[in-house]
């Protein structure tokens, strides 16, 4: 039996000296980019993530899982630079390539908030929480966004009663 082990033991090592080491995982240009991008963003470097990530896009280089996440970078650097019109059409763009992902749709909503389209902003919201239940974030979204937009209303509203007093 030991001479079994032994022998099996001997095999196994052959094997593995002729596999050679693991290799390391490295990542193409583009796609680390990616990552710079997200890092840029993340400091409120607007300017800096948007090159980054438009970069990334031009690179040729993201896999297949990266593109969304560079193009949800885009939207997010578009927005901090309140290029909402781009920001929006990039947001879409993610949405296209991975339809259940929430934060996408958040974002989105982030941009129909600044511009003070509430109902927009509060479906996209809403859609986001399909695919993420009870998230924080999106919770906080909602509540903030339905405050404003009662603001707003009642603000609207004050401004034709004093109007109508003239």
């Amino acid at each position: 039996m030991r001479l079994f082990l032994a022998g099996a033991v001997a095999a196994l090592l052959s094997v593995i000296s002729v596999l050679g080491p693991v290799q390391a995982q490295s990542f193409t240009r583009g796609n680390g980019l990616v990552n710079e991008a997200a890092h840029a963003l993340n400091r409120d470097k607007w300017d800096k993530g948007v090159t980054l990530a438009r970069q990334a896009l031009r690179s040729g280089e993201l896999t297949p899982n990266n593109i969304p996440a560079a193009l949800n970078n885009l939207c997010i650097g578009l927005t901090g630079q309140g290029h909402y019109e781009e920001a929006l059409e990039t947001c879409d763009k993610a949405i296209g390539r991975k339809p259940r992902q929430w934060s996408f749709y958040n974002n989105r909503a982030n941009i129909h908030f600044y511009q003070e389209k509430y109902d927009r902003a509060l479906s996209d919201y809403y859609k986001a929480l399909t695919f993420s239940p009870g998230d924080d974030v999106l919770i906080t979204n909602i509540s903030l966004t339905l405050r404003t937009r009662k603001k707003a209303a009642a603000r609207v509203g004050n401004e034709g009663d004093i109007e109508h007093q003239s």
